[in-house]
C-alpha cells in the first residue's frame, strides 16, 4: 500500500522528475563537452622492504623494518624537497599548470599504492599529456637516487674512513685514532680482550723499567709479548674493516627501490569521463527529482485522490468525474458529453448517482444540495450533470438555481429568467404560484427553477420561511430535488440551503481548493446541521495518473467499450 502511494505521487508529479533529470543531464553535457581535457600520467614502483638492522656509527642506526616504512616512503615520495628538485630540474615555471610552484606540483601528483603488493604508481595529472608523463617519470628517478642517497649517507662518512685519502694516509696516526674509534672496532671483545692484556704488559713493563736497564732478560721477553698483542690486534683489526669493506661496497652498489614501468604518455584523457558522469549525472536527476516530487507531494494541500477525501476531510468518497471540455456552455454540450455508451463522463456521473443512493441508507434522500468550498470548482457542472442522469432514470427531477448572487442555470437550459426563486421569496403568498415559475426543458423528465431577477439581499430572501415551503412543495411534486447552491465561503447562502435539505454532495476540485479550507467548509455546513452523502472529486486529469484506481477504471472501461463495439 505505502509503495502503491508513492508510485502514485511519482507518477502524478512526473513533470517535476523529468524537468529535473533533464536539467541534470543537460548541465553535465555542457560540463564533459566544454571542460579541458586533463591526462593522468602514471609510472609504477616497487620498494622492497629491507630486512636487516646494523649499527655502523656511534648514535646512527639505519631501521628498515618499522611497521611505518611504507607509509613513510609514500610521504617521501611527495616530499617538498624532492618536488623542489623536480620542479627545477623541469623548468615548471615556465608550464602554465605549475606555475605555481610547489604547492601546484603537489596537488597534481597522487601516490597510490597497489593492494597487498609492494608497488606503489606515482600518477601526475596535467592538462598536457607528455608533460604529465615526464614529470611522473622525473619524479620516481628523484625518488630512486634520494632513497639510495638517504640509506647510504652513513656508510659513505664510514667508507671515507676505511679509504682514506693521500692526505689521511700522510698522517696515518690519525687515520688509525679512526679505525680504531669504528664501533665494530671498539665492541669487539676479542680486541677488547687484547688491548687489555696488551694494557697490563705495558704496566709491568713501566715497572720492571724502573729497577732494570732494557737489555735485561726480563724486558726484552715482556717486549716481545706486547709487540706479538699489538700484531695481534692489528690482525683482528683489518679482518673487521675488509669484512665492513665488503659489505658497504655492496650496499652502495644495491637499491631496494626500483622502477617497474616507466610512465607513458596517456593517448586519452582521465578528465572528465564523459559515460560515466553522463550516467552519473542521470541517475542523480532521478534521485533529486524524486526527492524533490515527493516534497513537492507532501507540501501540496489540495485534493487529489480518493484518499485525500477521507483521510483529510473525513467524507465518503463518491466518485470523480474527468475535466470534461464542452463546446459551448448549453444543454446540448451537456446531453453530448454525458450520452451515448462511450462516454467515461457519463459514466463515471451514473456511478456518483449509484454511490449516491448507497449513502442515503434508507434516510429520506428527495432533495440534495450540490456546494463546494470555493467558487471555481465546478458546482454547477456537477448539479446539471447529476440532475440530467437522475432524469435518465425515469425520476421527475427539478434543479434549483440555489445561487441568486451568480445565477446561470437560465442560460444553460436557455429558459426565460425573469421571474423565479426571488419573485416567490419576494412576494409570492403560496407555494401554488412556484408552479407558473418552474421552467420544462429539452430533457425528458427535467425541469428547472431559475433565479429570476437577481435581489439585493439574497441572505435575507433564503431566511425567510418560504424557502421551506419552496423545498416541501418541490419535494412533494418531483422525485428528485437538487439545488444548486453557492460555495461555502465567502458566503453563507450554502449554509441557508443546507438547514432544509436531507443531504448535500461535496464537490472538490481536482488540485483545488486547499485541504485546511475545505475542511473548514466541511465543519460549517455538519455544524448547521446537514448530512454530507459524500465527496466528488472533479476535473481529474486521467493522464497525468493522479488518481490511480480510476485511471485503471477507465482504461478498463474503455476496453470494455471497444468490445462491446465490435460485437
Amino acid at each position: 500500500m505505502v509503495v502503491s502511494h508513492y508510485v502514485q505521487v511519482l507518477l502524478r508529479r512526473r513533470w517535476i522528475i523529468l524537468s529535473v533529470f533533464i536539467m541534470s543531464v543537460v548541465g553535465a553535457a555542457l560540463y564533459v563537452f566544454s571542460a579541458r581535457p586533463v591526462y593522468t600520467a602514471a609510472s609504477l614502483l616497487l620498494i622492497e622492504k629491507e630486512h636487516r638492522t646494523q649499527v655502523y656509527a656511534e648514535g646512527a642506526i639505519v631501521e628498515s623494518t618499522d611497521e611505518d616504512y611504507y607509509q613513510t616512503q609514500y610521504r617521501l615520495l611527495k616530499s617538498r624537497t624532492l618536488l623542489k628538485k623536480v620542479h627545477q630540474k623541469l623548468e615548471l615555471s615556465q608550464t602554465e599548470d605549475f606555475a605555481g610552484g610547489v604547492g601546484a606540483l603537489d596537488a597534481a601528483i597522487a601516490i597510490a599504492p597497489v593492494r597487498r603488493s609492494r608497488l606503489v604508481n606515482v600518477a601526475v595529472e596535467s592538462h598536457s599529456a607528455s608533460l604529465a608523463a615526464r614529470i611522473a617519470n622525473a619524479v620516481a628517478e628523484s625518488y630512486v637516487a634520494e632513497n639510495l642517497e638517504n640509506k647510504l649517507f652513513i656508510s659513505k662518512d664510514i667508507l671515507q674512513t676505511i679509504y682514506p685519502s693521500a692526505a689521511q694516509k700522510l698522517a696515518s696516526p690519525l687515520h688509525e685514532l679512526s679505525i680504531d674509534s669504528l664501533p665494530a672496532v671498539v665492541n669487539s671483545p676479542l680486541i677488547q680482550s687484547l688491548k687489555g692484556n696488551y694494557a697490563g704488559l705495558e704496566a709491568r713493563w713501566g715497572d720492571l723499567s724502573k729497577r732494570y736497564t732494557p737489555e735485561h732478560p726480563e724486558l726484552i721477553r715482556l717486549r716481545s709479548q706486547m709487540e706479538a698483542v699489538r700484531a695481534r690486534i692489528q690482525d683482528e683489526t683489518a679482518k673487521i674493516v675488509q669484512s665492513m669493506k665488503a659489505e658497504l661496497s655492496g650496499q652502495l652498489q644495491g637499491n631496494n627501490v626500483r622502477i617497474v614501468d616507466p610512465a607513458e604518455v596517456p593517448q586519452s584523457p582521465s578528465k572528465p569521463r564523459k559515460g560515466r558522469t553522463l550516467i552519473l549525472a542521470a541517475l542523480l536527476g532521478l534521485l533529486m527529482g524524486s526527492l524533490l516530487a515527493l516534497g513537492v507531494d507532501a507540501l501540496d494541500q489540495t485534493i487529489h485522490t480518493q484518499e485525500d477525501v477521507e483521510r483529510r476531510l473525513g467524507l465518503p468518497f463518491l466518485g470523480s468525474v474527468p475535466r470534461a471540455v464542452l463546446e459551448g456552455d448549453t444543454l446540448k454540450s451537456y446531453t453530448d458529453l454525458l450520452g451515448g455508451a462511450e462516454s467515461f463522463t457519463g459514466e463515471s456521473l451514473k456511478n456518483i448517482r449509484t454511490m449516491i443512493g448507497f449513502a442515503a441508507a434508507g434516510k429520506p434522500q428527495k432533495s440534495l444540495l450540490i456546494t463546494s468550498t470555493s467558487q471555481g470548482e465546478g458546482k454547477t457542472f456537477m448539479a446539471v450533470s447529476l440532475a440530467i442522469v437522475f432524469a435518465q432514470l425515469k425520476e421527475r427531477v427539478l434543479l434549483i438555481e440555489g445561487d441568486l448572487r451568480r445565477p446561470n442555470l437560465h442560460k444553460r437550459f436557455s429558459v426565460p429568467n425573469k421571474t423565479g426563486i426571488s419573485h416567490f421569496l419576494a412576494h409570492g403568498k403560496d407555494a401554488s404560484e412556484l408552479a407558473d415559475l418552474v421552467c420544462p426543458t429539452e430533457v425528458p423528465n427535467l425541469s428547472v427553477l431559475p433565479c429570476g431577477t437577481i435581489p439585493p439581499n439574497p441572505s435575507e430572501l433564503l431566511s425567510t420561511p418560504k424557502l421551506i415551503g419552496l423545498l416541501d412543495w418541490a419535494k412533494g411534486r418531483y422525485d428528485r430535488v437538487i439545488v444548486d447552491g453557492t460555495p461555502v465561503f465567502p458566503i453563507t447562502d450554502a449554509l441557508i440551503w443546507g438547514q432544509h435539505t436531507d443531504t448535500a454532495v461535496f464537490v472538490a476540485k481536482f488540485g483545488g481548493a486547499h485541504t485546511s479550507l475545505a475542511v473548514k467548509a466541511r465543519q460549517k455546513l455538519q455544524e448547521g446541521g446537514l448530512r454530507i452523502a459524500g465527496a466528488v472529486i472533479n476535473q481529474v486529469t486521467w493522464r497525468s495518473n493522479s488518481y490511480y484506481g480510476d485511471y485503471y477504471y477507465h482504461y478498463y472501461y474503455s476496453r470494455y467499450s471497444d468490445y462491446a463495439k465490435k460485437a
